[in-house]
């Protein structure tokens, strides 16, 4: 990066472009702009980004050779003693691999670099090839349509396609001068290109831009490819690409561009590094100069290889380590930057966070903002679980020794993966298990028709000692584990029972609930239950319900409203709560009408300022007079401002517990470990700043194996992990 001087004589400035994935965009900046940003890519899929490109100039000694000294003078920490200007000294010339023999006639300039995608079958959904530098107006008029064109070719030999831009912005110095010229950017669009020829390498070349000593500005030329993919191996994310043109300015003194994401789709839970990736392009980054940063959420970004205050050095790196999969193989590329890298923790992307703030730094230099990218997991699935019940006779009334069928029917209604995905159904003790009826009707990724009782041989058994339905449903599931329900992937099983008849001879209302279990791309877990009931032979149940659902209010509260069309001796009903949807406690109740066949609405707040959950889950217990109940459905309720879980590693564990937590504020708490007897181990205190934190808890390895569990205190409740040491 070139220093900007008060003397005008010796003014330094860049133009650098960049290249970022995210979701929407708001801007502050000033000192003009060429092209505004707009979408050029969004879409929620499996797959990612993928960035390529190379220089197609270099620093000459002299004698004509590369000064290979001055061409990685940054490889060891980002940092180098050497830039394209170097005050008018620097000498670039073209790179130029194809030589001047056979197809590389074409060209006056020529370098490769390799397109790498991760293994399996890769869709290409979109390629922009992009190219920028410096041209005198002498050497080539960027107004000049033929001076607007590139060429591309899949391998090392073969003829080129050439491209005209599709756009091309620019700045002109000097205008109407003898010495004008101009920086400029042009990009065009080549995915028929790369959808046929896929990964491999791919030569770039004929671009027009000045070579020899540059003045100040030093010249510069290089090229990239911006790819979006989709694979079936990966994790669904959230992919968002923008480009535009824009002059950010820093008249001499510290300049900071911020720009504020908005929109965004973070899971809950927090992030694993790998989660969130950001890939920046940069036209003539010099790795000499410094005071350059960017920024997530305030925090300076930097890496091995690209240091705090020297971010825009002229690398083409892949999460801190240099890419060597083009030709030639500089390290600094005398004019442009390729940097992808991670930014799932330690940069404030908060579990349900709809927006970052990013920052483009200055103190020296003028650049220009050109693509932004942005790669991060999606958001959590919403699994939908429903449930039928057919008895035989089809009159609705379960009688002794007759057949129920049961039906059950799941969807992933949300924007994410559910993945681990299991349906649980333990029956009742007034039916029995009819042998050999488990069937799948339809679901994506697994074969429909009978299965077996048994465990170990498909995706579904029977559990005789429980007396539980089981089935692992969705893409890849096996006789051990669950699959994945992609977005709007759906699936309907059945099986039968039979009616008991009880010692008395009076069959009771038969309820029978399911629950359907799968965990997010975050690993967050999500459950959804569903409940059938059936009446007993001898007539209807006091009260007919016809809705009840829970929604969450302002200041900790949730309300709950249920309806009923008909009530018959009905004296109460309970609300009752569960923070894992199986045990559950009364937490309001509400007198019933008694008697009336129209519709009644009922409803309640229940304050849950106590709960420490992600999810809670109610149903409703329906009393008569008589003092028999009836139970609904049970409905989850996601809390928006839940408190965040957190994460413990390894676990097991031998001697040491490493812990990732996300905090809401800067303050000291205390982190305790108990035994399965509730006995303390240890207790240490100690301090949290707002965001992502790192504990570590080293004071275990004396304890002997066992189960315990960690807590955290905060100010509205607890926080508790199960780990497990070994020997």
């Amino acid at each position: 990066m070139k220093n900007f001087y008060a003397d005008i004589l010796f003014k330094k400035i860049r133009y650098p472009l960049f290249l970022i994935s995210f979701l929407s965009l708001s801007f502050g900046y000033s000192n003009g702009q060429s092209r505004s940003f707009g979408i050029v890519f969004s879409e929620n899929l499996k797959g990612s980004t993928a960035l390529l490109g190379n220089t197609l100039m270099f620093s000459s000694n002299a004698n004509g050779t590369v000064n290979t000294v001055a061409m990685n003078g940054n490889s060891v920490d980002g940092n180098s003693l050497y830039d394209n200007g170097n005050y008018g000294v620097t000498n670039m010339q073209y790179i130029d691999i194809d030589g001047n023999i056979g197809d590389g006639i074409e060209t006056r300039n020529s370098s490769s670099a390799d397109l790498v995608l991760p293994a399996g079958t890769n869709t290409i959904k979109m390629a922009r090839l992009y190219w920028g530098g410096r041209a005198l107006k002498s050497d080539f008029d960027m107004g000049d349509p033929l001076n607007q064109r590139i060429k591309i070719r899949k391998g090392s030999s073969g003829p080129y396609q050439q491209f005209a831009a599709a756009q091309l912005n620019q700045t002109v110095i000097n205008t109407g001068l003898s010495t004008e010229f101009s920086l400029y950017q042009a990009y065009v669009d080549v995915t028929d290109l790369v959808q046929q020829n896929g990964s491999g390498t791919y030569t770039v070349g004929d671009g027009t831009f000045s070579k020899g000593t540059g003045g100040d500005y030093g010249n510069y030329g290089a090229w990239s490819i911006v790819v979006v993919y989709e694979n079936p191996t990966l994790n669904f994310n959230s992919v968002r690409v923008y480009d535009g043109y824009q002059q950010i300015f820093n008249g001499n003194s510290v300049f900071t561009n911020t720009i504020t994401l908005t929109g965004l789709n973070v899971p809950s839970g927090a992030l694993a590094n790998t989660d969130a990736q950001v890939g920046l392009i940069a036209w003539e980054g010099d790795a000499r100069f410094k005071e350059d940063s960017f920024k997530i959420n305030g925090t300076a970004f930097s890496n091995a290889i690209n240091p705090i205050n020297n971010f825009f050095n002229g690398t083409v790196s892949n999460d801190g380590a240099h890419v060597s999969t083009k030709n030639p193989n500089y390290t600094d590329q005398m004019g442009m930057d390729i940097d992808q890298f991670y930014v799932g923790t330690g940069y404030g992307i908060l579990p349900n966070a709809s927006s970052v703030k990013v920052q483009f730094v200055t103190s020296q230099d003028q650049y220009f903002t050109g693509v932004i990218t942005f790669v991060i997991k999606m958001k959590d699935p919403i699994i939908k679980l429903s449930k039928s019940v057919a008895d035989a006779n089809s009159d609705n009334i379960a009688q002794p020794g007759e057949i129920l069928t049961y039906k059950l029917k799941g969807k992933n209604i949300g924007a994410g993966n559910a993945n681990s995905t299991i349906l649980t159904d333990p029956l009742p003790s007034t039916v029995t298990y009819v042998n050999n009826s488990l069937m799948v009707n339809y679901g994506r990724g697994v074969s429909s028709g009978l299965k077996t009782d048994a465990s170990g041989d498909d995706i579904a058994e029977y559990d005789a000692g429980t007396k539980t339905v089981i089935f692992r449903m969705g893409n890849n599931a096996s006789a051990i584990a669950g699959g994945y329900l992609e977005p709007l992937d759906s699936f309907e099983i059945e099986f039968k029972v039979t009616v008991n008849t009880p010692s008395n001879g009076i069959i009771p209302q038969i309820v029978n609930a399911a629950r359907l279990s799968v965990k997010s791309d975050a690993l967050v877990d999500f459950v959804d239950d569903a409940t059938a009931t059936i009446n007993p032979d001898g007539g209807s149940l006091p009260v007919t319900l016809t809705s009840f659902t829970a929604s969450l209010l302002a200041d900790k509260k949730v309300k709950v409203s249920w309806s009923t069309s008909m009530e018959y001796n009905s004296r109460s009903f309970e609300i009752e709560r569960s923070g894992d949807g199986v045990k559950f406690k009364t937490v309001a109740t509400k007198t019933a009408s008694g008697n009336s066949t129209s519709k009644i609405n009922y409803s309640l707040n229940d304050n849950i300022a106590d709960v420490t959950s992600p999810i809670v889950y109610y149903r409703l217990k329906q009393i008569d007079v008589d003092g028999k109940t009836a139970f609904s459905k049970i409905v989850p309720l996601k809390l928006k401002k839940a408190l965040a879980d957190f994460t413990v590693s390894p676990n097991p564990f031998i001697n040491n517990l490493n812990i990732n937590i996300v905090w809401d504020k800067n303050e000291n708490t205390l982190v305790k470990v108990y035994n399965v007897t509730g006995g303390e181990v240890i207790s240490k205190t100690v301090t949290m700043i707002k965001g992502y934190n790192y504990v570590a808890i080293d004071e275990l390895s004396r304890v002997p194996s066992g189960t315990y569990i960690v807590q955290f205190t905060t100010a509205n409740g607890k926080l508790f992990k199960q780990v497990v040491k070994q020997k």
